[in-house]
């Protein structure tokens, strides 16, 4: 039984998501979103290595948005960006992008959106072992008055929000891995080509990542710093995966 209501929340966003196709669960944000703020739309990204990649756009005003799909940081932006001390710790932080604003992150924001606008930047994961970054950029046109209890319902949302992002893009990496072998297989359909390419399973890369987590946290599951709060997880959710996965705190 979840005693605590963050806990109950939690569950439900991220019960609710994870099964979704990644347009559809977009889709829905975008409708939750649009009640409460100023929104033109959503974009979720990947940030790897200077370059910084769409992974997927909604908006319900088609045709009139578009963004770039690769936006490589110019070199002297990248070294604004490690020396500025207002952007220090904030890869992990919920917050408002003003493009007004002069920072450096001002200008990738620049880089990223053609239209003129302001932006929520919502970390959702961060993979310290590849230095990559997945987050959702909130937008809506023109110097809007996004406030703090925008950024705080973004921030109530983030972590589940991004649990269910992980297992949507696993599982369609499992399903390009099996549509691949299919492939394969159809054209080495004569044995003496060779062994067919055998793929792991979500659950196996699931396994794999979590303890990894658990690892890096020395066995902490709860609280602020514990491999719950890494993966955007109640923590009754991931006992009831690391049961189902015989994957050990230890």
């Amino acid at each position: 039984m979840v005693s605590d209501k963050n806990e109950w929340i939690n569950e439900l966003i991220y019960n609710s998501y994870r099964d979704l196709p990644l347009q559809t669960l977009l889709k829905n944000l975008y409708s939750f979103f649009s009640i409460h703020m100023p929104l033109s739309y959503l974009t979720l990204y990947r940030y790897q290595d200077g370059t910084i990649t769409k992974i997927a756009m909604y908006t319900n005003y088609k045709g009139l948005f578009s963004s770039p799909d690769v936006v490589r940081i110019p070199d002297d932006i990248m070294q604004e960006l490690h020396l500025d001390t207002t952007n220090s710790g904030t890869w992990y932080q919920t917050r408002i992008c003003s493009e007004a604003a002069g920072y450096p992150y001002s200008k990738v924001s620049k880089m990223l959106h053609p239209n003129p606008g302001t932006s929520i930047f919502v970390p959702l994961d961060y993979f310290i072992n590849y230095g990559e970054l997945r987050y959702l950029s909130v937008f809506s046109l023109g110097e809007c008055s996004y406030t703090q209890d925008h950024v705080e319902l973004c921030e109530t949302i983030r972590k589940p929000l991004g649990a269910a992002v992980r297992d949507i893009l696993l599982m369609g990496e499992q399903k390009k891995g099996e549509h691949r072998e299919h492939d394969r297989n159809s054209y080495l359909s004569d044995e003496s080509q060779g062994e067919p390419q055998t793929f792991r399973s979500l659950d196996e890369h699931t396994a794999d990542y979590i303890r990894q987590v658990i690892k890096h946290t020395n066995g902490r599951i709860s609280g602020k710093n514990g491999a719950a709060a890494i993966l955007g997880l109640p923590p009754t959710t991931l006992w009831s995966k690391m049961r189902k996965l015989k994957i050990s705190s230890r």
